[in-house]
């Protein structure tokens, strides 16, 4: 039960990190869409590495 919850962290920050980098690849094909591509690239920049720390939180509560 305690990996499948793991498991969709990791999900979820993969996902949210192809956002991001999808994107990165539509500023790089059209700069005149910078404001909604930021605010997309700053949201999921965070939601990323909030998934990320609470894995690493998760883990390390595990081992003790």
């Amino acid at each position: 039960m305690k990996n499948n919850k793991l498991t969709l962290h990791y999900v979820i920050a993969a996902a949210a990190l192809l956002v991001l980098l999808y994107a990165l690849y539509l500023l790089y094909q059209d700069p005149l869409r910078i404001r909604f591509l930021i605010i997309t690239i700053i949201a999921c920049s965070l939601v990323a590495l909030v998934q990320i720390l609470i894995v690493r939180q998760k883990r390390s509560q595990n081992k003790h």
